[in-house]
């Protein structure tokens, strides 16, 4: 992928500073290659704290509570995982483009015809099983 001007099209402004954040992560990490993990921390960093609550509150949900792998290190350990991409530009992989499908649609359900931060942060919450909660499972968007 040379250029965002593809996606900025399907994002609304604070959709696209999440996604500008997932790439310019992918970027710092060498790995030009957009995970879904590249996506949660840039969630996390952009959302002010309430991405934590909701996934403390996921956990809670699945009595997983006994298991809590803090947040910075569940997503380093899923992270050791994500591809690299050597080529120009940077990739988005096929598992964000479904994940970002899923975001559109909710934008659309709710009446928007574009991704806006809310809905990248509620398609990962309908995500099943849940890598974020539990790192040792594969996320199936």
């Amino acid at each position: 992928m040379n250029s965002l001007a593809v996606y900025q099209d399907k994002f609304a402004p604070s959709g696209f500073q999440i996604f500008e954040r997932a790439i310019a992560e992918a970027r710092r990490r060498n790995q030009n290659y957009v995970s879904l993990g590249h996506l949660i921390i840039a969630l996390d960093a952009e959302d002010g704290g309430s991405f934590r609550n909701h996934l403390k509150k996921l956990r809670a949900l699945h009595h997983l509570e006994n298991e809590l792998l803090p947040f910075d290190k569940g997503i380093e350990k899923i992270m050791e995982w994500s591809p690299k991409y050597e080529g120009e530009g940077v990739r988005i992989g096929p598992e964000t483009k479904k994940f970002l499908r899923r975001a559109i649609k909710i934008a659309r359900a709710n009446q928007r015809e574009r991704i806006e931060a809310a809905d990248l942060l509620s398609a990962f919450l309908q995500m099943a099983p849940l890598p974020y909660v539990r790192p040792d499972q594969n996320a199936h968007v």
